[in-house]
């Protein structure tokens, strides 16, 4: 019973050290942007670009709720050891844990983008990404099993909403924006049409677990439910029709889903001779859509009372090489859970993380300065995040600017940045990340050689990074001001 103790700790502290949230609000208010479009369907920079071929734009973000401190603590020996250690107090560790604890993993690719004009003042875009999206959910009380184990002769845990979910897919892009001064000056609007392709779908949530430990054995009773769409993953069973074990099969891999996805968006910029010209109102909407999955593609598992129960209870062992029990350890938690396989009978629909976003800046010093507020809130499976976002960029020459931001409310506070050079012909480059820790400090684990700096309160790691073709100019919107 201790594997699955320790298994359940490595997978913790492995899920916050790869997490992450793609592209970069920071660009959101760089109204020269090339990027800014992905956020809101009616943006459009001031001439068109198309991708560097396999350099169009890497989107990654580490990031959680919890950092390396809550995880990882000094030893009497001088090296850093797991929060499992016995060194290591439950009021040390636990203090430092919430009620609900969330992680997210999103990467993104661009292998193909560019953007250009017709017509007056028309604005068209196309784009393939690959993109992968993960995000966890741990309540604390499942961190609080994992450091007390069996306090007391019984000891009982209720473990609720603890859930895993995760997408591979590819989308083509297609999008127009469109700027209807002749009706209504300063307004433009604009949407995206999104054609998807998944190769995986995963998703476990355990709406509850109720163990109760003894000195004889340790019992489990779930309330659960989970998927599998796609190949490459394949369950194995146990005698009783449990999942113990996940094969990866590379030789299943490969399409396994089609959708649809819609972005819709607008922007409209007070230029009416007022005290407030150049101020500018936007809201959109990103990601309305689905994927449909064959029904022999699916496999579709729950855990409805199911009860288990483990014999042979051990002690724990604070110096485990986690690296080598992580194979074994993987059949003892789905034992835990016990999945059973459920018939399916049609295809299976799965909806995509929609995001709304809603933010106004103020241009000035003709449009070379402005400072906008930008919130967003995520429509996750697991959860909503809700973010706001404080950002401030200068222009000091055409084509090249430099942005700051600061964002709240999400999981942490933390500045941001952006340098975008967008020149009238020839390569142009953005680089920046949106969360940039400032406090960090030693990590010295057995087996290193050396020190690696970690984030020394959140675990946050941001890039985006990105370079582009400049086509030329043909909306000269922002291009007066370095004209004249």
């Amino acid at each position: 019973m201790k594997k699955i103790v320790l298994f359940l700790g490595m997978m913790a502290v492995s899920a916050l050290t790869f997490n992450a949230k793609a592209q970069s609000r920071t660009s959101y208010f760089v109204r020269n942007s090339t990027q800014n479009h992905e956020f809101n369907a009616a943006f459009a920079p001031d001439q068109g670009y198309v991708g560097f071929p396999l350099l169009s734009g890497v989107d990654l973000n580490l990031g959680s709720s919890l950092g390396v401190s809550n995880f990882l603590f000094p030893l009497s020996n001088g090296k850093t050891g797991l929060f499992l250690n016995s060194e290591v107090s439950a009021d040390e560790f636990l203090s430092g844990i919430r009620n609900s604890n969330a992680l997210g993993v999103n990467f993104r690719y661009k292998i193909l983008d560019a953007g250009w004009y017709t017509w007056k003042d028309s604005f068209w875009t196309l784009s393939f990404d690959v993109r992968a999206d993960v995000d966890l959910s741990l309540p604390g009380e499942f961190f609080r099993f994992l450091k007390l184990g069996m306090s007391g002769d019984p000891t009982s845990y209720s473990i609720k909403n603890l859930g895993v979910t995760g997408q591979v897919y590819g989308q083509v892009a297609l999008g127009y924006s469109q700027g209807l001064d002749k009706w209504v000056k300063g307004l433009r609007v604009g949407g995206k049409v999104k054609l998807l392709a998944s190769m995986m779908d995963v998703q476990a949530n355990i709406s509850s677990l109720d163990l109760n430990l003894s000195s004889q054995s340790w019992g489990a009773k779930s309330y659960a439910s989970g998927h599998i769409l796609g190949g490459g993953l394949n369950p194995l069973y146990d005698e009783n029709g449990h999942v113990n074990n996940v094969a990866f099969d590379p030789s299943g891999l490969g399409v396994a889903g089609y959708g649809a996805a819609f972005d819709l968006g607008v922007e409209y910029t007070i230029s009416e001779g007022t005290p407030v010209d150049g101020l500018r109102f936007s809201l959109s909407v990103t990601d309305l859509g689905f994927i449909s999955y064959d029904k022999s593609k699916a496999t579709i598992l729950s855990s409805d009372g199911n009860e288990v129960v483990f014999d042979g209870i051990e002690g724990l062992e604070p110096d485990t090489d986690f690296n080598q029990t992580f194979n074994s350890l993987k059949d003892d938690m789905l034992s835990m859970v016990s999945f059973s396989q459920q018939p399916v009978d049609k295809n299976q629909i799965r909806m995509l993380t929609a995001t709304l976003y809603a933010g106004v800046d103020y241009s000035f010093l003709k449009d070379k300065m402005n400072v906008g507020l930008l919130y967003s809130a995520r429509f996750g499976r697991l959860r909503t995040e809700n973010e706001l976002t404080l950002a401030w960029n200068y222009a000091p020459t055409r084509g090249f600017d430099i942005a700051l931001s600061y964002s709240l409310l999400r999981t942490h506070s933390t500045i941001g940045w952006l340098i975008t050079a967008f020149p009238k012909r020839g390569l142009g480059i953005f680089f920046g990340s949106d969360f940039t820790p400032v406090n960090y400090s030693a990590l010295n684990l057995e087996g290193l050689p050396i020190s690696i700096p970690v984030p020394k309160k959140e675990l946050i790691l941001d890039v985006h990074f990105g370079v582009t073709i400049s086509l030329g100019g043909t909306n000269s919107r922002y291009a007066s001001a370095w004209e004249e």
